[in-house]
């Protein structure tokens, strides 16, 4: 058994794992973990912190640093906080589903269970700035631009290396999948189906919050390139898929792929995908009359013991995503309180007040998750500030589906914050809203029992 995993089969000690830890929202998020736990649980429970990072490098420096926070918060509290929170590191890369395999197979095999898991790593793949683009709109709308840049260049079609076989046979290209698409969503989509063993044995119910962004906009996605291989905009996506995903995952109309998704049982890739009730019109999802009803498909939460999926996102906090100059980044950073002192409630500048609302999702109490959820809807959970800078937890309005996928929010478009343009969701939208969910479930599913096979072979 590893040294630092501490396998108490019960209910008062959390496992929560991070992927991406090493740097930016990924540390700060467990550096609050720390801190949230040390002052809001009995003295008598207990946490294991497991932080991914993608090299033995940055895990030793990682564990460092959080080590040295303990010690100060040991202090602070007069009490030594490395009796009931450990660190656990581990090397993952969620482009190698190898990788993903290792520590999933580790974790099963020396951990009792998984509370929670907080899919934050990510990759921007940006390759530059249109900077009259920038400038222009900088000086004309500075609130909006720096919330909602569109001045931002992203690479094309950027591939993730081969995967090897067990026979040690390379898959050819049309096989591969990008990169900005699997660091971001199926990375985390695979790693989370591998770990349901554990999420399934949590007494609390296992977690899996989707860290996700405040930018995403319906024109950034496509249905027909879901990895955005042909798009400037596969961050933007990749977000978008990932709102999609965890907001439609409690609905009737997702269920049969939802299942297979949040299952330990492995079926055939056929039985995962061929269901005819779930196959899209061949005229696609852009004609004909939506083939959903609302009226079948409000949120209900599940009598089963299988994980939850929760969505949250930083707001806007200065993290290395995007790699600038020093200059630039004081620059940025000071666009940014500025922002903030005009009003704006989704400046949390820091990774620290960012990791708020992924926190909240991991340590808040079940029962009060569901309560919110069921009464108001299905959420996209948001980390907001105000001009003081006091963080704080709120739903955030998403294209299609609002606040919570009801009918009837009201002046949507006038909520602070909210992108210009955004308008009341209809009926139609909603229920677009979710047969393009349906399709995004059913072509993941596809996608993940594809994998499983090839890297069996």
């Amino acid at each position: 058994m590893k040294e630092g995993l501490h396998p108490q089969d019960n209910e008062q000690h959390s496992y929560v794992l991070v992927t991406g830890a090493n740097s930016g929202l990924g540390f700060a998020t467990c550096y609050r973990l720390i801190d949230e736990f040390a002052l809001t649980r009995p003295s008598f429970q207990c946490l294991t912190l497991i932080i991914t990072t993608r090299g033995s490098g940055k895990s030793r420096d990682t564990v460092r640093r959080l080590e040295q926070h303990l010690e100060r918060q040991s202090k602070k509290l007069d009490f030594p906080l490395k009796h009931r929170i450990s660190l656990q590191p581990e090397q993952l890369d969620l482009t190698s589903f190898r990788s993903v395999q290792s520590l999933s197979h580790r974790l099963i095999e020396n951990l009792p269970h998984l509370d929670a898991i907080i899919c934050n790593a990510g990759y921007g793949g940006l390759t530059g700035v249109n900077w009259p683009v920038a400038i222009w709109t900088l000086c004309t709308d500075l609130v909006n631009t720096v919330t909602y840049p569109k001045f931002k260049i992203g690479g094309v079609g950027e591939m993730i290396a081969p995967h090897r076989s067990s026979t040690k046979e390379a898959y050819d290209t049309p096989s591969s999948l990008g990169q900005v698409f699997t660091s971001n969503v199926f990375g985390h989509y695979v790693l989370s189906h591998s770990l349901i063993t554990l999420l399934s044995a949590s007494p609390d119910q296992g977690r899996i919050i989707f860290v996700s962004s405040i930018e995403p906009h319906p024109s950034h996605f496509d249905i027909s390139d879901i990895q955005a291989l042909n798009s400037d905009t596969s961050y933007e996506s990749s977000k978008r898929l990932t709102d999609i995903l965890a907001l439609t995952s409690s609905l009737p109309s997702t269920r049969p792929f939802v299942q297979r998704f949040l299952s330990t049982s492995s079926s055939s890739p056929s039985h995962s995908i061929d269901l005819l009730d779930n196959e899209l019109p061949k005229s696609g999802l852009g004609s004909g009359t939506p083939r959903i009803s609302l009226s079948d498909n409000e949120y209900r939460p599940s009598t089963s013991s299988s994980p939850k999926i929760y969505l949250c996102h930083p707001g806007i906090c200065a993290t290395s995503i995007v790699p600038l100059p020093l200059i630039l980044y004081y620059c940025m950073m000071a666009a940014f309180y500025i922002a903030r002192w005009a009003g704006s409630p989704w400046h949390t500048v820091s990774a620290y007040k960012g990791a708020c609302a992924p926190v909240w999702l991991a340590l808040t109490d079940q029962e009060e998750l569901e309560d919110l959820e069921q009464t108001e809807g299905k959420g996209k959970w948001g980390s907001s500030s105000d001009r003081a800078g006091h963080e704080r937890v709120v739903r955030t309005v998403v294209e299609g589906w609002g606040l919570g996928g009801k009918m009837g929010e009201r002046e949507l478009g006038k909520r602070k914050g909210t992108r210009p343009g955004t308008r009341e969701v209809t009926k139609e939208d909603r229920e677009r809203f979710e047969e393009l969910g349906r399709e995004c479930w059913r072509q993941m599913e596809g996608l993940r029992t594809e994998w499983e096979v090839k890297l069996a072979g």
